[in-house]
């Protein structure tokens, strides 16, 4: 188990793989919101025509009012700083509603050995069973066990881990986050934060990772 992570939350490896060849630790690949990520396998009467129009797909766009996922009435991405319970749990419960009581998802866990560039330190992805049989085309067979925490749990267990990890007692400034987002020490200093995004709230995939903030004099 990587440091900073819960003990018992169960990592799938990295190289795990998903539908197309794809694996877990691809940063750069997000699913987009609503029932489908791609084009539906059944015909429907409600489709418009054209590749990039379908009501169950809803990709990202950049623009905060038009990004709201149009298929959920919850979902999105946020920035925060607390590591108190909660407030998680209340966070939890507005991002994800039902979903976050789920035990049915898998974890991938990496660390960035690059900070400044890649701006997060460690990350956690979930994947609930319905989204990697369902989108990514995996086997039930194939599926691991239930985990023991819920996703609501492990959410605020990683964010305890990290607190943990990377920050001082009774300081806003870690010496352990030092030029990990390029301050200087003088005029900026890193603090901890992390960042939520919901994937997709229907299936139930979210992203969740620690981050350096730079606090400036």
């Amino acid at each position: 188990m990587p440091s900073g992570f819960p003990s018992d939350l169960v990592l799938t490896r990295l190289n795990w793989p998903l539908a197309e060849g794809n694996t877990a630790d691809d940063e750069d690949r997000y699913l987009p919101r609503g029932f489908q990520a791609g084009a539906p396998s059944v015909v429907f009467p409600d489709r418009v025509p054209g590749p990039d129009h379908v009501f169950w797909a809803d990709p990202d766009k950049p623009n905060p009012v038009t990004d709201a996922p149009l298929h959920d009435a919850c979902g999105g991405t946020v920035y925060f700083e607390t590591s108190k319970e909660d407030r998680l749990r209340a966070l939890m419960r507005l991002l994800m509603g039902f979903v976050a009581e789920r035990k049915d998802y898998m974890a991938f866990g990496m660390s960035s050995s690059d900070p400044v560039n890649e701006r997060y330190l460690d990350h956690v992805k979930f994947l609930t069973h319905a989204a990697a049989t369902s989108v990514f085309k995996v086997e039930r067979e194939e599926l691991p066990a239930e985990q023991n925490l819920t996703l609501e749990e492990a959410v605020i267990g990683f964010v305890q881990a990290q607190s943990a990890k990377w920050n001082e007692p009774d300081k806003l400034y870690s010496s352990k986050l030092s030029g990990s987002a390029g301050g200087d020490w003088e005029y900026a200093k890193e603090a901890l934060a992390f960042g939520l995004h919901v994937e997709n709230t229907h299936w139930g995939v979210l992203s969740l990772w620690s981050r350096p903030w730079l606090v400036l004099k």
